[in-house]
């Protein structure tokens, strides 16, 4: 596909791809913005009217508290006449009542500010049997008044007298036009108004669907409408438990409810919303025109764009045709092909340069032939070389796989030479120790039979640990689990020990943790023999008399391992040499007149040993009452 191709191919949808994108976005930008600004307007509208609401129905609420605890309705020197000329004066001041009347406690109306229905007995009516109560009332919904011809909203509250007791009981009736006072500021509610034409509809609604208040639909107020009750049975949660506006967007208006929430101070609302409601027809009637307009701009650009890749791309492909054929004769090898183009833009400097390098490949080319000749001799000697190293490693190999065998088949006849002579001499040694069998020792004979006696036993474990060191490096070390009961592996273990242990008198406190009944899978000799080098340690390093040591057996990590210790109240061993103790041949103390011996092979042995039943061992270095061992075994 030739370039000219390549770039009508790739430019044009790629303009024509930013093109629209960018238009779309503005229109979305646009759009987004202009209906942002018209949600937060309805938004402030909505709340700006209901904490009006909330602040006016909080007033008459202080209104007729004041008038509760005034001392001039409870005090029983005025008469009526003289309580209710009060009542007319506050009336008068407020302009914001129909009506202001007293009960007594019987219900009976004994006073009022317009003189109706004196006399009348309205002792069944909610308003006065919560004020007769001693509870402040106000309605939720606007009821009809009979005496006044109108929808009012009682506030009720009790009077009392000079002795702090009921009395009676004061009501104010608020007419319900006070209220929508209120929205007269946010929208024109002119009778003559075609109310199918009002830019923002509005409705105050109660918590059981009656209409306080329409903007829109002036035969509906103080009616309960279905559709009203069907949007709270569906949005109830959110309209009545929410203090935030709830704003809903769909294809035909943008609905802004707001709830009465928590009322304003004392007066803890109604339980009714706010419906504002704008007819997106109406909003967004100019953003057809605009995207009209976004369309036809964006074909223009799109036309100019395409006319001017088509010439650009005609100009470059010409050169550039001409430059791919001379290329092309260049590299089939005829380098006497001059490249002559004629171009002040990239397409001369490239071919100028094209020119250069043809004159410097030709030349170049004849030493390249040299060169490739002489690194091919000196890759054939490297290759020689190289296999000639090959062959050596494999000897070396093979000698190396030898000298372990014969490394391995040393070990194994050194250790049955060393034990060979070794256990007839144990034999005899116990022989002569033993009383009336081949003869009695005198002192002197049996302490030099015993002091051969533990020099044997001594090179026995150090042959044995030398065999077992070597199986752990070799990697060779086999063990053969079984189930072992703790109490029991520990208990042989102590019993072994127990002639070392008395000869210097020390005292061994066993300390199990859990159930007599635990048992491990291990190789039992192995791990008698992980207890007996640590115990013997532990035994070399105690005073006498008032040695200690404490074995411990408990179970960790989520009862999977049971954790062995051994600690003792020995000299203990220097924090610096601690990392080093479980290393082959390693001594805590070097010197040539050391007390304690030893093949320092002991904890390296353990160390494999316990490693090989998946289980490891450490010493605590935060002991500092001696030294503490301690290694896990899985269950």
């Amino acid at each position: 596909m030739k370039i000219r191709t390549k770039l009508i191919l790739a430019l044009i949808p790629l303009l024509s791809f930013s093109v629209l994108l960018l238009s779309y976005v503005a229109f979305q930008n646009f759009a987004t913005t202009m209906q942002m600004q018209l949600i937060n307007g309805l938004e402030t509208i909505a709340s700006n009217t209901m904490d009006n609401l909330s602040r006016q129905m909080f007033e008459r609420l202080a209104d007729i508290r004041f008038l509760s605890d005034s001392n001039i309705l409870g005090n029983s020197n005025l008469t009526n006449q003289e309580k209710v000329n009060y009542l007319r004066s506050m009336e008068r001041a407020f302009k914001a009542y129909s009506s202001i009347s007293i009960y007594d406690k019987m219900g009976i109306k004994i006073g009022d500010t317009r003189n109706i229905h004196l006399g009348e007995n309205e002792s069944d009516k909610e308003f006065f049997r919560e004020a007769i109560q001693g509870n402040l009332y106000y309605d939720s919904v606007p009821t009809y008044s009979e005496s006044l011809k109108q929808y009012v909203i009682h506030f009720a509250a009790p009077l009392l007298d000079e002795n702090k007791t009921i009395d009676g009981v004061v009501v104010t009736r608020h007419p319900i036009n006070k209220i929508n006072d209120i929205f007269k500021e946010v929208i024109s509610s002119d009778e003559n108004m075609d109310n199918t034409n009002t830019y923002i509809k509005l409705d105050l609604i109660s918590a059981n669907g009656t209409v306080i208040y329409s903007s829109h639909d002036r035969g509906s107020i103080l009616k309960v409408l279905p559709n009203f009750q069907e949007l709270i049975s569906q949005n109830n949660s959110s309209l009545f438990n929410s203090t935030a506006p709830q704003i809903q967007v769909n294809d035909f208006e943008i609905l802004v409810s707001v709830p009465q929430g928590s009322g304003h101070l004392d007066y803890t609302g109604s339980g009714w919303f706010l419906l504002l409601r704008e007819n997106t027809d109406i909003v967004f009637g100019n953003l057809q025109r605009t995207v009209d307009q976004f369309l036809v701009i964006s074909g223009i650009i799109l036309t100019i764009s395409i006319v001017l890749i088509l010439f650009i791309a005609r100009t470059i492909s010409l050169p550039l045709s001409k430059l791919t054929d001379l290329v092309i004769r260049i590299g089939k090898g005829n380098y006497d092909s001059k490249i002559d183009i004629k171009s002040s833009d990239e397409v001369g400097e490239l071919a100028t340069n094209f020119e250069i390098m043809r004159q410097n490949v030709h030349d170049v080319n004849r030493s390249l032939n040299k060169i490739v000749d002489d690194r091919t001799r000196e890759l054939q000697e490297a290759n020689e070389e190289l296999r000639q190293n090959d062959e050596y490693l494999a000897n070396v190999n093979k000698e190396l796989r030898l000298a372990d065998k014969a490394k391995e088949e040393f070990m194994s006849m050194v250790s049955h030479e060393l034990k060979t002579p070794l256990v007839p001499a144990r034999g005899y040694i116990e022989l002569l120790l033993r009383q009336k069998k081949i003869g009695d020792l005198n002192e002197k004979q049996k302490k030099y039979a015993n002091i051969i006696y533990r020099n044997i036993l001594k090179l026995e474990v150090l042959v044995n640990d030398v065999l077992d060191g070597y199986k752990i490096d070799m990697g060779k070390l086999k063990v053969q689990k079984n189930l072992v009961n703790v109490k029991v592996l520990i208990s042989s273990v102590i019993s072994d020990l127990d002639s070392l242990i008395g000869e210097k008198q020390i005292t061994v406190i066993v300390d199990l943790r859990l159930v007599e009944e635990t048992t491990i899978m291990c190789d039992r000799r192995r791990i008698e023999q992980v207890f007996a080098n640590l115990i013997k340690n532990a035994i070399d390093f105690v005073p006498p008399i008032s040695g200690k040591i404490t074995i411990i057996a408990e179970l960790v990590n989520n009862n999977t391992m049971v954790q062995f210790s051994v600690e003792d109240n020995g000299t203990g061993i220097p924090y610096e040499k601690m990392d080093k103790l479980f290393h082959k041949f390693y001594q805590v103390d070097t010197s040539l007149i050391r007390k304690h011996g030893g093949s320092g092979l002991g904890l390296a042995i353990c160390k494999g040993i316990v490693e090989a039943h998946g289980g490891t061992i450490w010493i605590d270095k935060g002991y500092r009452e001696g030294a503490a061992f301690r290694f896990t075994i899985p269950l």
